[in-house]
């Protein structure tokens, strides 16, 4: 709440109507409080406990108090029971994952054939200029080669609808589960698995509940079950296709594994490398969680085909995120691979694109669904000719 003279807060105090909210997934543990005197132009505060779904909730019922003149931000409070806990696991998981990434030795891929067309089309992403089409903070895209139809990713599906945003965004664009042979699954987070119902079980869906997805081949990150399938957990880099393979798992270690809205921790993530006849190395990306430099020295260590293009999503949440919530990023806190209170800074970005720019890639196209907009437009104008508005509806077409 901000600064108010004793005259406008009393008026407040006499006017307000009581605020309730009745939530599954949100506990309040301290209700709105007003302090007797005003510090650093804080006036008033309160404390919650939400879950991910809970969010929009929350947003309604602090939306009541604005409506009579409070202005609210939201903070995240790291729970100090949990917090030393949470910061040695963390701080564990970076010596593990950094053994591991130096005594792991990958086998050059040498004939895996190529693709003389790639159609990507976004299925689910933060952003569209198409009205018919739903938005979420998910990602899910449909990779179509010569001979491959790729389902890369599921989506957030937050609220769990039926169908999905992104079963609802492949009837307007035209596509059916049957025209899909192949799902690969970059990492067992909510936005990339169909929700964190779904991510808690070590299982995934295309919308609120598993329908069948016979004869289609899964490769997942982690051992991971769906009903009628033995998904192929594909840790090490896997040829899926003609031109076509993962480049297998990278870890890293996230803070914020006892989170209480989406827990966190240990993430192995895979992205898809499409070898595009004539012009080379084309990276599908989910979150980037293993980061930019890993990811770029696994593929030159992988392929001989220089890098023509890098698609996906780098939790690049510098200064923001893609959203606000009552002023709250939870994208600049969490899922960046640092520690809440040592978020990315602008330096980092400028080492990654810089890092990028010496690969020379012709295509870059950042999702705008867990990177913010001080990135995007970085990313813009480090590669004025090559970068591409990421946005669901418009296909990215490379190769003919």
């Amino acid at each position: 709440m901000d600064v108010w003279g004793p005259d406008r807060l009393e008026h407040f105090l006499e006017t307000m109507e009581p605020v309730t909210l009745d939530s599954q997934n949100v506990e309040i543990l301290v209700p709105p409080q007003t302090l007797a005197e005003p510090h650093r132009g804080i006036t008033g505060f309160g404390i919650f406990r939400m879950t991910q779904e809970g969010m929009r909730e929350v947003d309604a019922y602090l939306s009541q108090f604005e409506q009579a003149g409070v202005q609210v931000k939201l903070l995240p409070i790291l729970e100090n029971p949990t917090l030393a806990q949470d910061l040695a696991l963390y701080r564990q998981g970076q010596r593990e994952i950094e053994a591991e990434w130096q005594h792991t030795t990958v086998e050059k891929i040498t004939t895996w054939g190529a693709t003389r067309k790639l159609t990507l089309l976004p299925l689910v992403d933060w952003k569209t200029r198409q009205p018919t089409l739903q938005t979420e903070l998910g990602v899910a895209y449909h990779l179509q080669t010569d001979t491959q139809s790729i389902l890369f990713d599921l989506g957030l599906n937050a609220h769990q609808h039926h169908p999905s945003p992104l079963l609802h965004n492949m009837t307007q664009l035209g596509i059916t589960l049957n025209d899909i042979d192949t799902i690969v699954i970059s990492h067992n987070h909510g936005d990339h698995v169909g929700g964190s119902t779904w991510s808690r079980k070590n299982t995934f869906s295309v919308t609120a509940t598993q329908l069948p997805l016979t004869e289609i081949l899964v490769y997942t990150p982690v051992p991971m079950t769906y009903p009628g399938l033995t998904p192929i957990h594909a840790n090490a880099p896997t040829i899926i296709g003609t031109g076509v393979a993962t480049i297998g798992t990278i870890s890293n270690q996230l803070f914020g594994e006892q989170l209480k809205i989406t827990p966190i921790g240990r993430t192995h993530e895979q992205a898809v490398a499409i070898n595009v006849k004539d012009k080379g190395v084309v990276l599908i990306i989910g979150c980037g969680h293993q980061t930019l430099p890993k990811i770029l020295k696994r593929t030159e260590a992988l392929f001989d085909e220089p890098l023509y293009g890098v698609i996906g999503g780098l939790h690049y949440a510098v200064d923001g995120g893609p959203f606000e919530l009552k002023g709250m990023t939870l994208h600049k806190y969490f899922g960046t691979g640092k520690l809440p209170w040592r978020p990315i800074t602008r330096q980092e970005l400028q080492d990654n694109i810089a890092l990028l720019q010496s690969h020379d890639p012709k295509i870059v196209a950042l999702s705008p669904h867990d990177s913010s907009p001080i990135s995007l437009q970085a990313l813009k104008q480090a590669f004025p000719t090559a970068y591409i508005d990421l946005s669901v509806g418009e296909p990215i077409i490379i190769g003919g």
